[in-house]
């Protein structure tokens, strides 16, 4: 295990707050996507996939999927809001990064190719 990472949280609360999350996002008006970031919108497009249409990959993930979190925000006074997943979509390793939103918005920070190899904890 690469020892540059922070320790993982528990196997647990990584299920709750995906169940927090999805529970969130049946309501898809509370989805945003950081659309200003270029690499974002270029992964989206390369996979055909609309900025809504990332809530479908958000549901499918899993405890397996988990990567990092929670985190601090680093431009922000929020502790504990963000979280780090990756996954394979048409065979392509994404990584996805969601800030839970103190409004219980959901705000994708990163949807878009990993650009190191993914390191899941719970594989």
């Amino acid at each position: 295990m690469n020892d540059n990472l922070p320790p993982p949280a528990d196997i647990n609360v990584v299920k709750l707050e995906l169940i927090r999350i999805k529970l969130i996002l049946k309501n898809p008006d509370k989805l945003r996507v950081a659309s200003d970031r270029k690499k974002n919108m270029d992964t989206l497009a390369k996979l055909g996939i609309t900025p809504a249409g990332c809530i479908t990959y958000i549901n499918g993930l899993t405890y397996r999927n988990y990567l990092s979190g929670p985190l601090n925000d680093r431009d922000t006074d929020e502790e504990d809001c963000i979280w780090e997943f990756g996954t394979t979509i048409n065979e392509m390793d994404v990584y996805i990064k969601i800030k839970h939103m103190r409004e219980d918005d959901v705000l994708v920070l990163s949807f878009h190719e990993a650009e190191k190899p993914i390191v899941f904890w719970f594989s």
